[in-house]
């Protein structure tokens, strides 16, 4: 239970941190382009790294890593883990795996909002 918890207080953080980080980007652009989820993206990109790298030379508890990686930084991205999981698939000596993972995620998932999206039109035309 406390690993439940752990995450779910770690991704309510997380959450709000992406909330104000889009209010904070929106004051600054009108821009239709999505500046919002980029800038959540690519600094959850970097926290991720700068503490995975700090933290694999210490002894962490299970539940604290949770609350870090799978919450706090789950909460703002999970772009951010995503990138992680490709780094060590290219740790492990395993581009293949992560060449798989990366074209599978993006192709896949692209091709799922789509279908996702034409489904609920379709819904939302033929009532």
């Amino acid at each position: 239970m406390i690993k439940i918890l752990a995450v779910a207080l770690g991704g309510a953080i997380g959450s709000v941190g992406r909330y104000l980080t889009s209010l904070a980007i929106e004051s600054y652009t009108t821009s239709r382009f999505p500046y919002e989820t980029l800038t959540a993206n690519l600094v959850g990109c970097f926290f991720i790294g700068l503490l995975w790298g700090y933290f694999e030379r210490m002894s962490i508890s299970n539940e604290f890593r949770l609350f870090l990686f799978t919450g706090v930084l789950g909460g703002y991205t999970t772009f951010s883990t995503f990138a992680r999981e490709n780094i060590q698939f290219f740790k492990a000596g395993e581009p293949f795996s992560a060449l798989a993972y990366i074209l599978i995620s993006n192709v896949i998932g692209l091709t799922l909002v789509a279908a996702g999206f034409l489904i609920s039109t379709q819904v939302v035309n033929s009532n």
